[in-house]
């Protein structure tokens, strides 16, 4: 006959069966007033945090960029004067942190981000993006 793991009982034993349904019956989710309390508490702990400070105005911007295609890409900002300023390399099929400094960026709070296939003649362009210091922009290369 099989054995339970962990048991040391026959199936179908009647020892098994008590063993298991004490076990299982330990386990149950707490009931609603302990649930209500909780959420309470939590609740009331996240209401209480300090103010939130200031943001750094020479805070670095981060561009995670999550590059799905298998061609290696060099990622540039373009400003809004069509100055273009390369910013790193990422790696076909990788992920990768650039980081941007705000004088970088200058006075402009809207950018735009293109990337250049590394051997190619083609340089797809993002939409206009709002960033300020500090900011997480999220960019994804698709697979060709």
């Amino acid at each position: 006959m099989r054995t339970v793991d962990g048991w040391g009982d026959k199936v179908g034993s009647e020892r098994a069966a008590r063993q298991l349904q004490g076990y299982t019956s330990d386990m149950r989710a707490p009931g609603l007033p302990t649930q209500l309390c909780l959420a309470v508490a939590l609740g009331a702990i996240a209401c209480h945090g300090r103010p939130a400070a200031p943001p750094n105005p020479q805070a670095e911007i981060a561009v995670t960029v999550d590059n799905q295609n298998f061609a290696d890409m060099d990622v540039f900002i373009v400003r809004t004067s069509g100055e273009r300023i390369r910013i790193g390399m990422v790696s076909g099929l990788t992920s990768r942190i650039l980081m941007v400094r705000p004088d970088l960026i200058g006075n402009s709070t809207e950018l735009r981000f293109e990337v250049h296939p590394i051997g190619a003649r083609t340089n797809p362009i993002s939409e206009t993006v709002t960033v300020r210091p500090g900011d997480v922009i999220h960019l994804t290369i698709p697979p060709s």
